[in-house]
């Protein structure tokens, strides 16, 4: 049994070399450039090695490759079919392919995975970002197993990163000004005013950018969002601002609000927000922040948690108590009618006094005759 590797222009590819019955096998674990090390291919061996003894080794399955850059293209071509967010899809697996080209299906283990988290993170990606990567690992991963082109999922045996989703950033009234003053200066025509209609509705801003003409009824004033998180159409009420917002919005030969170059549904516009919010000054500052920014004044003006909950769409309550701290006033409600049973009690024990008993004598007939 023995650990190699064969150069080849630029970069090596690492092999491992051992015995199976009496038959010689050599595999294949990945080249230098995608970050594979001797180490990683003597753990490999040794995992080998393992499946051996143990009697679980399958050359058949071994021996079966399937190349990822091959799967990529297979769920590509269904994903354009079967899914609406098929561009994100793209633009995932382009960046997975960026580390697993090159590497069959039965290749890639946890270990590869685990790797893949690290060096995204050191890369600059935010953890929700890599999170979203490694699930369309997973999900690629599904389909093969579903389409007979591997056994198993390694994506499983690996936890994705906790991601903070009690943070909320929201705009002051300051930075609100900035940035829609920053956004009227912005050489993209529309960004304005999905900022705006952002920070008038809580929409998402794939809610945003999936929004047809169709889908606006202007005398009842209420928008039908169709492209929503959980898969459910939720209709939302809008203001006299949103309002006299769809009056100056001009429509193109497209269905959509705010269509691509070609009147496709647009897809991104991240460089164009980028550029704005540098020019407003903001930090710590992303698109999907105009959302809680809407959530976060419906509470300090008042507004119940219940009726947030509903107009943002959140499928759970605590999802939207993350907004309470903002409310200040509903505990102080809280605490004022304890202090009014308090007062009761404080009230009633200055009369003759009452033995326990004697009290729970005169409330248990009632309890009784009900």
């Amino acid at each position: 049994m023995a650990v190699y590797k064969i150069p080849y222009k630029e970069t090596a590819t690492w092999y491992i070399d051992y015995y199976h019955e009496g038959k010689r096998i050599k595999e294949r674990i990945g080249r230098e450039v995608q970050g594979i090390t001797r180490k990683d291919a003597e753990k490999a061996l040794k995992a080998r090695q393992g499946e051996i003894v143990q009697g679980k080794f399958n050359l058949a399955t071994a021996s079966k490759s399937v190349a990822f850059d091959v799967m990529v293209t297979h769920y590509l071509e269904w994903s354009k079919v079967n899914k609406k967010s098929h561009k994100t899809d793209c633009l995932n697996t382009s960046r997975l392919l960026e580390s697993f080209s090159g590497m069959s299906l039965k290749d890639i283990t946890s270990w590869h995975i685990e790797k893949y988290k690290s060096k995204r993170l050191k890369d600059g990606l935010r953890v929700a970002s890599v999170n979203r990567e490694v699930a369309c690992l997973k999900h690629i991963f599904t389909k093969a197993i579903e389409w007979g082109k591997a056994k198993e999922n390694p994506v499983k045996k690996v936890k994705l990163f906790k991601e903070n989703n009690k943070r909320v950033r929201f705009l002051s009234k300051a930075e609100m000004e900035s940035l829609l003053s920053a956004c009227r200066k912005s050489q993209s025509p529309c960004l304005y005013n999905m900022v705006i209609l952002a920070l008038n509705t809580g929409m998402r801003r794939g809610e945003i950018f999936g929004l047809k003409w169709e889908d606006i009824d202007s005398e009842r004033k209420i928008i039908t969002i169709r492209e929503t998180k959980n898969g459910e159409a939720r209709r939302i009420p809008f203001n006299d601002e949103v309002m006299k917002l769809l009056g100056e919005i001009p429509k193109f030969e497209s269905p959509y609000l705010f269509p691509g170059k070609k009147g496709e549904r647009l897809n991104n516009f991240s460089n164009a927000f980028v550029r704005v919010r540098e020019k407003a000054g903001l930090k710590d500052f992303r698109f999907h922040d105009l959302r809680h920014t809407f959530a976060s004044y419906l509470v300090m003006s008042g507004v119940d948690l219940f009726t947030v909950k509903e107009l943002l769409g959140h499928k759970d309550i605590d999802m939207t108590i993350r907004y309470s701290h903002l409310a200040p006033e509903h505990k102080k409600v809280a605490v004022n009618k304890v202090g009014d049973i308090m007062k009761k009690a404080l009230e009633n024990s200055n009369g003759s006094p009452e033995s326990v008993k004697e009290k729970e004598a005169l409330i248990l007939p009632m309890a009784i005759n009900i």
